[in-house]
């Protein structure tokens, strides 16, 4: 659900459902994350509930959850 958006930067409500798998991408603008509910994960780890990441400007990962996920995400302001 695109909560927010202005120039390069977006904000956005994502569920993630079940086994669900995402494409290995690259943050141009550097990415956030809030878990609001379930487990974020990507090779670089797993982040439960509560969890706030930062990935700087240029970052790449391949992310995926295990079981129903919530986050807040906001994209394209880290430049």
């Amino acid at each position: 659900m695109p909560l927010h958006s202005h120039g390069t930067e977006h904000v956005a409500l994502v569920k993630w459902p079940e086994h669900e798998v995402f494409k290995p991408h690259r943050h141009l603008g550097g990415e956030e994350i809030f878990v609001l509910s379930g487990e974020f994960c990507d090779e670089h780890g797993r982040y439960p509930k509560g969890t706030w990441l930062r990935n700087p400007h240029m970052s790449t990962h391949h992310p995926f959850v295990e079981q129903e996920t919530v986050i807040w995400v906001k994209t394209g302001h880290l430049g």
